[in-house]
């Protein structure tokens, strides 16, 4: 996943919490307010007409009163005053059918029963306008009363509705309380899982390529960066690593090449130094033999020391073309006729020692481009190496075949015995000059088989031991390009 996708991913989820945090504080305001606040309201508008309503019934009662004191006002002015209550009386009922409140809180039955009411107060009091008849003020004063009961038993019921919905409020925003805590609780885990994945993602990775580049600076080239992601980041982990494979790869090969020109300079001082006392002696050695009799036993000694000085000088020129430029003189030649050449011109010597060499596979018996005397010598180096180290009796196998990578196409040879395995830890020293194992060696062959294969864009694999167990066996596998030459020293 990348970095954009995954702080996409990060940011997506904050936003998510921080709108469902304001949603919810939004919704618990809109939720109290409708189940409180627009209830009180209701409820103050029922209660301020119920008040109204039964301020005008004691205005009646106080009239019907006076008339029974003996009051100076008429029976008709009282009844015309009463039946203009009851019409203000009637107005704030029919208010009060249109407040849900009282529908929910009273029943629908409340408006009627206050009609009714009002309809038998102005019953009563229409005998007065009509023939000046006396009324029954004490009834008239009972009914009066009983609306006011039934207002009455109204507002208690609505008061204690009110205090229902107080409780219930109180309850209510109790568990508002607890469902912001667990909300607030659940946005802070969720933040706390943001911050790990940012401190895994990014702060992590950003740790791990500063210690790493500490790590370089203080020369320490073979540090690699752990990288568990395909992100940005662990892209740039892994160019990082790569880099400073780069780093020590350059800085090896400068060490190794500082080494090999100083190795190279010293070789041609110590040629320079052998070579005039060596033509000496093998002048001498001449000489005497040209001036001893035939058949003198000295003949013999003068003949072998003449061997041994060119041997020695053979030695010197491989020391020299070591430490030189390898110089190739591309041509056509064919892999399996120079392998097998090879193996030929060894079949005496593996022979003396019971070894034999047997060849197997084809390279496809067209021809390769390169250098055939340089090939001839690598290959020889790893034979020669392979009959050194094969035990008495033994057998040595060579497979030749060919592969085809996406670098290019290459013809191989597998050459491989029950000699002793080398170990593991010397693997890639084996191959730098001067390096040797055996007590006659001179560690040439193989440094100049690396140089030439790597020279033919083509690789040496070693692989030892074969058999893990007895820890024996060896076997060395040469990869040669068949038509690209590089034309420079490794």
């Amino acid at each position: 996943m990348r970095l954009r996708t995954k702080l996409s991913f990060v940011l997506a989820l904050l936003v998510s919490t921080l709108g469902a945090n304001v949603a919810l504080s939004v919704w618990s305001i809109r939720f109290l307010e409708r189940e409180l606040a627009h209830p009180l309201q209701s409820i103050q508008s029922v209660m301020f007409r119920l008040h109204e309503i039964k301020r005008l019934g004691e205005a009646e009662i106080d009239l019907v009163s006076s008339t029974l004191g003996g009051s100076g006002l008429g029976n008709s002015e009282v009844a015309r005053r009463i039946r203009s209550n009851e019409a203000s009386i009637e107005q704030w009922v029919n208010e009060l059918t249109l407040v849900p409140t009282v529908l929910q809180r009273s029943g629908i039955s409340t408006s009627t029963n206050l009609n009714a009411r009002s309809g038998l107060i102005l019953d009563s009091t229409a005998a007065w306008e009509r023939s000046g008849e006396e009324v029954d003020a004490a009834e008239l004063i009972n009914l009066i009363d009983t609306r006011h009961e039934l207002i009455e038993r109204i507002e208690g019921r609505i008061l204690e509705d009110a205090a229902y919905s107080a409780a219930f409020g109180e309850t209510l925003t109790r568990r508002i309380y607890v469902i912001i805590a667990v909300t607030i609780i659940g946005a802070l885990a969720i933040g706390m899982v943001m911050a790990m994945f940012i401190r895994r993602w990014v702060f992590s990775p950003i740790e791990r390529l500063r210690e790493g580049a500490e790590r370089l600076a203080e020369g320490d080239f073979e540090h690699q960066i752990h990288v568990n992601t395909d992100d940005e980041l662990g892209q740039l982990g892994r160019e990082f690593n790569r880099m400073g494979g780069l780093i020590h790869t350059m800085q090896a090969r400068r060490i190794e090449q500082e080494r090999l020109a100083a190795m190279g300079e010293m070789a041609q001082r110590t040629v320079h130094n052998l070579r005039t006392p060596l033509a000496g002696i093998r002048a001498l050695s001449e000489t005497t033999l040209d001036e001893l009799p035939k058949g003198s036993e000295l003949a013999d000694l003068q003949e072998r020391i003449i061997a041994s000085v060119d041997r020695f000088e053979s030695w010197l020129k491989e020391m020299v073309r070591t430490s030189t430029p390898l110089e190739l003189h591309p041509g056509a030649y064919r892999p399996d006729e120079l392998i097998r050449s090879v193996i030929e011109s060894h079949l005496d010597a593996a022979g003396s020692q019971g070894i034999t060499i047997e060849c197997a596979g084809s390279a496809g018996g067209g021809e390769a481009v390169g250098d055939a005397h340089h090939l001839e010598h690598a290959i020889t180096a790893i034979l020669s190496n392979a009959v050194a180290y094969a035990p008495q009796g033994s057998q040595i196998r060579v497979q030749i075949g060919q592969i085809t990578e996406d670098s290019g196409r290459y013809w191989t040879a597998r050459f491989e015995n029950t000699g002793p395995a080398i170990p593991q830890e010397i693997h890639q020293s084996i191959f730098r000059p001067y390096f040797s194992t055996r007590k006659d060696g001179t560690g040439i062959g193989l440094a100049l088989c690396h140089r030439v294969i790597h020279q033919h864009l083509g690789r040496i694999i070693v692989n030892s031991p074969l058999n893990t167990s007895a820890e024996v066996g060896c076997a060395f596998t040469i990869l040669v390009a068949f038509h690209a030459l590089d034309d420079h020293d490794p």
